[in-house]
């Protein structure tokens, strides 16, 4: 007989494994997200497993993977390419072809990017839709009479893999196309950011096919993690701890460049070789983000990068630019200066929060060093640093997001969550 796990949006059904899980569907989830409980059903009590969260957190989690609209573009694209042969008018006499046929060729003539969203965001706006009700087309009528949505019902009625490219099976010779990442990651790209995705395991843990243990397994053992570089060992250490404390649902998916081990040197120039040296290396399996400072010295590093040709893994962003930088206290040569320091003097330090960077509801100013010729213009860093990293230590340590400033830090996260690989 054998037993099911199913993963559902905003109720509905959508894929199913029989006696095993897929792990793509566990990318979806965090292992915070697990749930176990036991419930009351017909005065018998039985134990559900399951994995739940939200549209908006699965659908980042896949970006934080390397999913993206422009991917998911070029893969429908790709799909609809290979299949071109089933709607190919100057090679079809439509006179010849069954109710059935006619219908399938219809359906790829209105399959575009386009229809296609349209089409599974309306079937997933139906909250607890069961496609197995008796009439119910009936029931939607809007549902039968566009041509895709009515596949999309009959394609999970039937039990077919949801694809868009495939009126029903897929050959084996043909699974090179698929890519169920992006399979996964269109359905969730046409959901509202508020809906439910569960995954249920509750049959399969139940009947003996895996146990809950394989779920945590999966999680403590992934490595297919998006890698951060910075400038510096104190860059990582507040990148790292950061994202523990304000999105603990995204931890296992990033991992962090080990200054402290490596005995590498933290500066701009230095985080350019090391980027430099994997790339030379070829080193494809993980994405890498690196990450400089929004300041004179990383502009010099990111403008001879770009000169460079970096493998699509390799992602180069500065840190993000800050409003209250706008007009920033300096101190130079010629005097104290209320300026705009992005682009200049932008270091980790700024992202610490009001709360360690203020003295007396002043901000540390900012001391102008070395000009830089080839920019014509100076590098900067924050006064007294050595003391507000003290202070942004016991913060981390000490952490309360109720009452400190994590802001800046929040602002940085948005950043990097927004690179697109």
């Amino acid at each position: 007989m054998g037993s099911y796990c199913e993963l559902s949006i905003n109720g509905i059904e959508l894929y199913a494994n029989k006696n095993y899980f897929d792990e793509v569907i566990l990318n979806m989830f965090s292992p915070n997200e697990i749930v176990t409980e036991r419930i009351e059903i017909d005065g018998e009590f039985i134990d559900i497993h399951l994995l739940r969260t939200t549209v908006k957190k699965a659908k980042r989690r896949f970006e934080i993977l390397g999913c993206s609209e422009k991917k998911l573009k070029e893969y429908f694209v790709k799909g609809v390419d290979y299949m071109k042969y089933e709607y190919d008018s100057s090679k079809i006499d439509l006179n010849k072809l069954d109710p059935i046929e006619l219908e399938e060729f219809n359906y790829y003539k209105q399959l575009t990017f386009d229809n296609y969203n349209d089409a599974i965001k309306k079937v997933l706006s139906y909250e607890n839709l069961d496609y197995y009700e008796t009439g119910i087309f009936n029931k939607f009528i809007e549902l039968e009479t566009n041509i895709l949505t009515k596949h999309i019902i009959n394609k999970l009625k039937s039990g077919h893999y949801l694809n868009p490219f495939f009126w029903n099976g897929i050959y084996e010779n043909e699974e090179h196309i698929i890519n169920p990442m992006l399979d996964l990651y269109i359905c969730l790209f046409n959901s509202k950011e508020q809906y439910i995705v569960e995954f249920d395991l509750t049959s399969i843990i139940n009947g003996g096919w895996i146990e809950e243990s394989d779920i945590t397994n999966y999680y403590k053992n992934f490595d297919n993690t998006t890698i951060i570089m910075a400038e510096g060992k104190t860059d990582i250490k507040v990148i790292s701890k950061s994202l523990e404390i304000l999105y603990p649902e995204y931890k296992h998916l990033y991992s962090f460049f080990d200054f402290e081990n490596s005995k590498s040197e933290g500066s701009a120039s230095n985080l350019t070789r090391i980027i430099k040296a994997f790339s030379a290396a070829k080193i494809y399996n993980n994405r890498i983000i690196a990450i400089f400072d929004n300041d004179t010295a990383a502009e010099v590093e990111v403008q001879h990068l770009k000169d460079i040709r970096l493998p699509s893994n390799i992602l180069i962003m500065k840190l993000p630019i800050l409003d209250f930088c706008k007009l920033y206290p300096t101190i130079g040569p010629t005097g104290n200066a209320d300026i705009d320091i992005n682009n200049l003097a932008v270091s980790i330090e700024l992202f610490f929060g009001d709360d360690i960077i203020k003295t007396d509801t002043k901000y540390s100013p900012i001391l102008w060093s070395n000009y830089v010729h080839k920019l014509k213009r100076y590098q900067g860093s924050i006064s007294n640093k050595d003391e507000v990293i003290k202070k942004m230590y016991e913060k981390l340590n000490n952490p309360n997001p109720e009452k400190q400033d994590w802001s800046k830090l929040v602002i940085l996260w948005e950043s990097i969550f927004k690179q697109k690989f």
